[in-house]
């Protein structure tokens, strides 16, 4: 394996780390506007600003809420669909990122580099 093929795996990989990450702020922002409160800014998530009540269970609800392989569905609340198409929108792209680390491994050790 080359640098550069490490290079890509490692960058791919970090991005879907990164990604998945501000996923769960997404689902922490959800389920304060699913509690009737105010959602708050994403980075509320990482410095654990619990400015509600009940923002440490959130917390902790907010890692499992949506898993990758898991249906979104919309409900008729048009404040909650807001968080869940863009919850959807993230799940593409992890779906993207997924494609394109599988492809790229499968290419990488294929590649007549390997092969000699």
């Amino acid at each position: 394996m080359s640098t550069g093929n490490t290079l890509q795996f490692l960058l791919t990989a970090g991005l879907l780390i990164a990604i998945y990450s501000y996923k769960w702020a997404l689902h922490f922002q959800y389920l304060r506007v699913k509690n009737k409160k105010n959602p708050g800014h994403w980075l509320d998530y990482y410095k654990r600003n619990f400015n509600h009540k009940n923002d440490k269970q959130w917390w902790n609800e907010s890692i499992l809420l949506f898993p990758l392989l898991y249906p979104v569905i919309l409900t008729d609340n048009e404040k909650e669909d807001f968080w869940l198409s863009k919850i959807k929108r993230i799940n593409i792209v992890l779906y993207v990122l997924l494609i394109i680390l599988l492809l790229t491994g499968i290419y990488f050790a294929k590649s007549p580099s390997t092969l000699s």
